[in-house]
């Protein structure tokens, strides 16, 4: 036995696997963490922010200004500045109520004429940290290669350690060093991008861990604890303890608060420090808080001393753009400080949402008959991942969305591309079914709703049959081209008027024409439509049959020729039937063979069109009918009222009008099986001229027939016709 090979459709391949795939390899690439990271900065820009940078945490900025003013001064020297330029500041700063922490971002690895100064400040500042470099390159000399001098500055932790790890260090030079009360490292580790996004709390130098600049601040002077558990760095300080959610490398993605609230850090000129300074020095201010910057901005604070000017060369790439160095530091510390921080969830669930997204794209697409839903899915799936996106970020997780921005227009495109290509081939090939069949302005009407015009459906239609009236005598008497000829041109003429009536043709069989009104696209004038196209078709008749007697055309049978065409409207099941690439649009059900008997019908009663009761009630406003017969047709058990339609109401004469009234008399006679006054009234109608001949005698033959031979008591007046 064959197995069978599961076949996935070319719809599914181009909107879900194919942009899963190319999502998924970037991911094994490393390039989806990146789009990852670059899409999350424009939607952190978008999106109000839930917390607020910390109140404890300031800024004493050296700063351009700074620079200028102090770039003569004797005290200060040229950039960088003498170190008792730094304690001074110590001091300025300490004068009431000390600062919680206060660390230094600025790096002392070079021997001064001025250290002890700073070292002096050590020693009498406990809450003081100064700053060390790691680094992979021989750049810097390790300055305590051998001795255990800083080991009392690391942090013991337990276990693997995921921290980034340097071999090379600088940390403070000399008595600087020696006195500092803490030490931190400034290290900052952009993305492979260049922007500065996470952070590290501890960074190893040969398997030693020590604090970053951010994990000093909450520590805040004391000693901490720190332990691993899975991805959490857990931080004990007294009784505080602070969970660190830990992502690739040991690195915390930072929580950027706003751009304003970044702009707007407190930061504070050392220039206004030192003018603040001169002034309590010269008296010049009795209330400190009048000073340019009183000294009661510190108390209690954890301060950062960094550098914002150009000349020290210390910026780095935000999110939100180039920002000195220390604006970083001091997010990474207020994140540290108030527990503010991101965890970057696995881009695999990203890839995971997108793809139902995408398969949910893929079934409205290809599989949803709802356009407008077509059209709104976009949106709906827009909003949902955005709204997971928000939902996640105000819980303090980042959901990876490069999968889907990448992935979903992709999908949506293809999806549309390979719809619009099926679609219109689709279009196409009912296009070339249906332009023989149909006026062009009904197809293209009919093919806007391609999806159904293929289901097709059951609703009122006029089913309309023809046939030539003795064809088989005629055929005899032409030759094969003569005949084929003959039939192009009366077909021709016939199909036209029924097509610029909004008619359907269905099929011709030989001589004999189907066709259909109302469908494809339904119309409620369309037994009004079909009226007017057979009484437009007669006409036509006409005019070939002049054409040909004026030319001498064909044979005096063919010259003579006429049709008949019987008509019936109902319910009818209308639509595309047959194989895949052989289907015609036809109809069926009890209207359409009512309509069929009617047309072979026509014969017996002598009339060129004959109609239903159904027919003649719903035209009755604009044309004119003959009452004919009542009948019962073969197959039916319902009898039915038969008309011949005459013309339009507006060109109804007078002798037609009576005409008609006598023969309704005539038959209720005829009913009441009142056989002598049936036959005067028939008589008298036959002398007007206008009544179908054939009727009439038809009926003068029964009443002999049914005179002679009673029906019986119990007869309805309907005739019964044995053939179809």
């Amino acid at each position: 036995m064959k197995s069978k090979i599961f076949k996935i459709p070319v719809s599914v391949i181009l909107t879900v696997v194919m942009p899963t795939m190319i999502i998924a390899l970037l991911a094994i690439l490393g390039y989806g963490k990146t789009f990852d990271r670059k899409f999350s900065d424009v939607m952190f820009g978008l999106l109000p922010s839930h917390y607020k940078f910390s109140d404890n945490i300031v800024i004493i900025d050296i700063d351009e200004n700074s620079i200028a003013k102090f770039a003569d001064h004797p005290e200060f020297g040229q950039w960088p500045w003498k170190r008792n330029v730094y304690s001074t500041i110590l001091s300025y700063i300490h004068l009431l109520t000390p600062p919680k922490m206060t660390l230094v971002d600025v790096l002392f690895t070079e021997r001064s004429d001025f250290d002890e100064s700073l070292a002096n400040a050590n020693l009498t500042y406990a809450n003081l940290s100064h700053a060390a470099n790691f680094r992979d390159s021989q750049k810097f000399e390790t300055l305590i290669s051998e001795n255990k001098e800083f080991d009392r500055y690391r942090i013991s932790l337990a276990g693997k350690s995921p921290f980034p790890s340097y071999e090379d260090v600088a940390f403070p030079i000399g008595r600087i060093g020696e006195t500092s009360p803490s030490i931190h490292v400034v290290n900052v580790i952009p993305d492979s991008d260049g922007v500065l996004r996470r952070f590290s709390p501890l960074l190893q130098w040969r398997k030693k861990h020590f604090p970053s600049l951010a994990l000093q601040s909450f520590a805040e002077g004391q000693n901490i604890e720190v332990r691993l558990l899975d991805d959490i760095l857990v931080v004990v300080r007294g009784k505080e303890v602070k969970n660190v959610p830990l992502g690739e490398k040991g690195l915390v993605r930072a929580y950027f608060y706003s751009e304003e609230e970044i702009r707007n850090i407190p930061r504070y000129s050392v220039a206004g420090i030192f003018e603040s300074m001169n002034q309590l020095n010269q008296n010049e201010v009795d209330d400190p808080e009048k000073l340019l910057v009183p000294p009661t901005l510190f108390e209690n604070k954890i301060i950062l001393i960094g550098s914002s000017a150009a000349a020290t060369h210390d910026d780095v790439v935000l999110p939100y753009g180039l920002y000195p160095g220390v604006i970083g530091q001091a997010i990474f510390s207020s994140n540290m400080v108030e527990g503010h921080f991101l965890t970057e969830i696995s881009e695999y669930w990203g890839i995971f949402l997108s793809f139902l997204l995408l398969l949910i794209g893929c079934y409205i697409l290809f599989v949803n008959q709802i356009v407008l839903l077509k059209n709104l899915y976009p949106i709906i799936a827009v909003f949902i991942y955005f709204a997971a996106f928000y939902f996640l970020y105000r819980n303090d997780s980042i959901l990876p969305t490069s999968s889907f921005i990448l992935s979903f227009p992709i999908s949506y495109m293809m999806g549309f591309a390979y719809l619009t290509y099926t679609e219109g081939k689709e279009k196409r090939k009912f296009n070339n079914i249906l332009r023989n069949l149909v006026d062009p302005g009904v197809v293209t009407h009919a093919l806007e709703d391609l999806d159904a015009l293929k289901k097709g459906g059951e609703w009122e239609i006029t089913a309309f049959f023809s046939d030539v009236a003795g064809f088989s005598s005629i055929s005899e008497e032409l030759s094969a081209s003569d005949l084929a000829r003959l039939l192009n041109e009366y077909l021709s003429a016939m199909t036209t008027v029924l097509k610029a009536n909004s008619g359907t043709l269905d099929k011709y069989i030989g001589d004999a024409i189907v066709g259909i009104f109302g469908a494809p696209v339904q119309n409620n004038l369309h037994s009004k439509l079909a009226c007017t196209a057979s009484l437009e078709m007669v006409f036509a008749m006409e005019s070939l049959r002049q054409k040909w007697r004026k030319i001498g055309d064909y044979t005096e049978s063919a010259r003579q020729m006429n049709f008949r065409i019987g008509l019936n409207c109902g319910p009818a099941k209308v639509g595309f039937m047959g194989t895949e690439s052989l289907a015609s649009y036809t109809m069926m059900g009890d209207t359409v063979n009512l309509a069929s008997r009617l047309e072979a019908a026509a014969k017996d009663y002598g009339v060129s069109i004959l109609v239903s009761e159904n027919i003649q009630k719903s035209c009755a406003d604009q044309f004119f009918f003959f009452f004919l017969d009542r009948i019962r047709v073969k197959g039916k058990d319902q009898p039915v009222n038969i008309y011949t339609l005459v013309c339009d109401n507006l060109n109804v004469s007078n002798e037609q009008l009576v005409a008609d009234h006598k023969f309704r008399e005539a038959f209720q006679y005829y009913t009441e099986q009142n056989w002598a006054k049936a036959k005067s009234t028939l008589t008298e109608i036959k002398e007007l001229g206008v009544f179908p001949f054939a009727t009439i005698q038809m009926l003068l033959e029964r009443c002999s027939h049914l005179s002679a031979e009673s029906p019986g008591a119990n007869w309805d007046g309907v005739y019964t016709r044995t053939s179809k």
